[in-house]
């Protein structure tokens, strides 16, 4: 009678068991993911152009509650000098521009957010849209094309299992609203 009971325990407890396991495997796989995504947006060094630079005493820093938001939208709006892009007077706009504005023969470009906000970061991408950004260059929206300095064409030659890592880091990202302006195209 003892072992028909644990015989039947056993019976019971595989499906449940195995269960499990394949829960276990899936949060663990999860978790390798979004390491390699913290990883390679690090050795891209994504956080050099979307995570606007606070002043410290120690310099400009990084700003933690504004990490990987973009061009931050209390940000004043640069101001395109009527001169020509190779003369001195536009090298002197281009260092005043921070960390998040970039400009060149296409105008003025800021980076984006790419906080999992659904408003005004990737929060209402999927992989698929991802992937498809980073294989194309073309905007969510389509649009239009992602501009310089975003090394797209880099990003392109990832492949999709580093482009999902890449998105599921980005969705641990604590989230933050930030709307960024559209690039400004020269006049």
């Amino acid at each position: 009678m003892l072992r028909k009971m644990l015989l039947i325990i056993f019976v019971i407890s595989i499906p449940h068991s195995v269960l499990n396991a394949q829960d276990y495997d899936a949060e663990s796989a999860r978790k390798d993911q979004v390491k390699r995504g913290k990883q390679l947006v690090n050795e891209g060094r994504c956080n050099d152009c979307h995570t606007p630079l606070i002043e410290t005493k120690e310099g400009l820093m990084p700003d933690s509650k504004r990490t990987l938001s973009g061009h931050p939208s209390d940000s004043e709006m640069p101001k395109i000098p009527s001169v020509e892009i190779d003369s001195e007077e536009w090298l002197k706009f281009l260092s005043s521009l921070d960390s998040t504005v970039w400009a060149g023969e296409w105008g003025i470009s800021f980076s984006t957010n790419l906080t999992p906000d659904p408003m005004t970061g990737i929060g209402k991408w999927n992989e698929e849209i991802f992937i498809e950004i980073m294989r194309t260059g073309r905007h969510v929206d389509l649009k239009r094309e992602i501009k310089p300095p975003m090394p797209w064409n880099d990003y392109a030659k990832l492949s999709n299992e580093d482009l999902k890592s890449i998105f599921a880091y980005l969705e641990t990202v604590k989230p933050v609203r930030n709307v960024v302006p559209k690039p400004i195209p020269l006049p």
